[in-house]
């Protein structure tokens, strides 16, 4: 008895020795995550600030700058119409709405509901705002402006991995964390002076306090919901699309949101109401019939721009082997488990499945939704579905931990395919650095501020490429002139303007000025027939002449 009592004694330290330091090891690898994560956020940080001013600010990004300067001030000149003091920038700006002062007999809420339709067609007034306390803490020299954009692509990594971890498991909460670290598509709108990774921010705490909320019964999650949600569609008005997507997920999820249904109507009724303002102006512009500027695109090739961006950024480096590689690992992350062509992922539970319908719906729902109103309206754009792109790399990842689950050969394969996406998305960062792609007015003013003569006439075909040109250019003054719009047309398909007529309006601009530049930027949008450059070519002497990325100057003399 003694002896067997010792023995079972022996073997109870033996494996209380054994199992200390298992359990240290397992201790140590939970944190690795917390530590992986923040390594890869500093990753992230440095992809997009290496790079953040390679590219010349090109004009929707000086437009943003010029509504940041412009709607708080028109706010205050809505709440207060009798303001006397002018709007300030050190940029030539659109102008803005006419004033209020002359509608002081107009109640104060008309008058800022009108206000506000006119910063809504400017997609949303929040990131504006928000731009302008930016400004004003940073200046405004193109790195500083970029940074705000950039500060909100890096929050996407942390709350990608979050959203991830909760919704299947901590290894595809990482691998997706990663993907959006590396993405060439988001690095890129990192780098831009625009709402959309601040949107992509707000999609991805919406969905992951949704999440939360459903799981638990803690209502500051409903909150968070409500609050980022608002945000996003207040930030730009395509996000208001995330009030469908979320209802989809909420009844994906309905086993378990079953249990939660006073939480969904306050946060659908919260939802609501800060939507109204944008519904007055929205919903009588959905089903007219006009034409947008947008090109038309049927549906598959909608979905294919969607997922060549996504996949290997806005060159396209790669294609189509790059997009095959990632579209073939997110059908793996959506159907594999379902037709158990590989394991389910260890942390895939019976939410599992569910989780990855509600990914689907969150790609396919603003998809179809911007379908079916551009068949009366054409509204696609790429960028403006930003912030659905997390749940294609969520997608992605699921597909990478469901090899992995196949064994050592699995765990193999893994570390080969995420090899490849790496060095895909590498190489199409480092074109997006090196190659110019934005119109290059930096270059192109600087080239004209070298050789420009005080008093001669510089001429903008198209006209609002003047702002993006004046941000660069040294010279505060300079006499301008905007090129002339020729493209309008009569019933019938001809052109109002003739040929002779515009002869005539370049003869009275240009006959004071013994020398004329002409800065030459998407001039089809403005003179498809070229009228204005091929009068100077003919009555003037062309001197001097240079192209850059989408600008070219050239200087006339008599």
């Amino acid at each position: 008895m003694d002896s067997g009592g010792h023995s079972a004694r022996s073997r109870d330290r033996l494996y209380h020795s054994a199992c200390v330091p298992r359990r240290r090891l397992m201790s140590d690898l939970r944190s690795l995550p917390g530590i992986a994560v923040i390594a890869l956020v500093l990753v992230a940080f440095a992809l997009r600030a290496v790079s953040v001013d390679s590219q010349s600010l090109w004009r929707d990004e000086v437009d943003a700058l010029c509504y940041a300067h412009a709607f708080p001030h028109l706010v205050l000149q809505t709440v207060d119409p009798t303001r006397t003091d002018g709007l300030n920038t050190r940029l030539v700006c659109p102008s803005l709405p006419a004033s209020l002062a002359q509608s002081t007999n107009e109640g104060i809420l008309r008058r800022i509901v009108r206000a506000l339709g006119g910063m809504i067609r400017e997609n949303g007034p929040l990131y504006f705002f928000l731009l302008r306390g930016w400004i004003a803490l940073t200046g405004t020299t193109g790195y500083a402006l970029r940074f705000f954009s950039l500060l909100f692509g890096v929050l996407c990594v942390p709350l990608s991995y979050a959203l991830g971890r909760r919704l299947f498991d901590p290894q595809s909460g990482f691998l997706a964390a990663v993907l959006v670290a590396v993405s060439p598509y988001l690095t890129w709108y990192s780098q831009e002076v625009k709402m959309y990774t601040l949107v992509t921010a707000l999609a991805l705490l919406g969905v992951y306090g949704l999440r939360r909320a459903v799981a638990g019964r803690e209502w500051r999650w409903w909150a968070v919901q409500v609050v980022a949600t608002s945000l996003a569609f207040y930030s730009h008005i395509l996000a208001a699309l995330l009030i469908p997507v979320q209802i989809f997920l909420f009844l994906t999820w309905w086993p378990q949101a079953r249990k939660q249904w006073v939480g969904p109507i306050v946060s659908l009724a919260c939802l609501t109401l800060p939507y109204l303002p944008l519904a007055v102006w929205q919903a009588p512009q959905v089903f007219q019939i006009r034409e947008t500027g947008f090109h038309r695109y049927p549906l598959g090739e909608m979905a294919e721009i969607l997922l060549n961006g996504w996949s290997t950024g806005i060159l396209g480096r790669y294609l189509p082997w790059g997009a095959a590689l990632m579209i073939a690992l997110a059908l793996i992350g959506l159907f594999g488990p379902l037709y158990h062509v590989f394991p389910s992922p260890a942390a895939a539970r019976p939410l599992g499945g569910r989780s990855r319908a509600a990914l689907m719906c969150w790609l396919v729902v603003p998809l179809l939704t911007v379908w079916l109103i551009s068949l009366r309206q054409p509204l696609f754009t790429d960028r403006y579905f930003i912030w659905t792109a997390p749940a294609f790399y969520l997608l992605v990842a699921v597909g990478l931990v469901s090899i992995a689950q196949l064994g050592d050969w699995g765990r193999g394969m893994v570390v080969i395919l995420t090899g490849a996406i790496l060095a895909i998305s590498g190489f199409n960062l480092w074109q997006q650095a090196s190659e110019p792609i934005k119109s290059d007015f930096r270059a192109a003013a600087a080239y004209v501020a070298d050789r420009y003569i005080p008093g001669e006439l510089v001429i903008f075909q198209i006209p609002h490429g003047r702002y993006t040109f004046d941000y660069y250019f040294p010279r505060d003054e300079y006499v301008w002139a905007e090129g002339l719009f020729t493209n309008h047309r009569v019933p019938d398909g001809s052109y109002l303007m003739s040929e002779q007529s515009a002869g005539l309006s370049m003869q009275e601009m240009t006959e004071e000025y013994g020398s004329v530049w002409l800065i030459a930027t998407e001039t089809e949008m403005w003179d498809d027939r070229g009228l204005v450059q091929a009068w100077l070519e003919k009555h003037r002497q062309r001197v001097d002449e240079s192209t850059f990325m989408r600008v070219s100057t050239y200087r006339y003399v008599k």
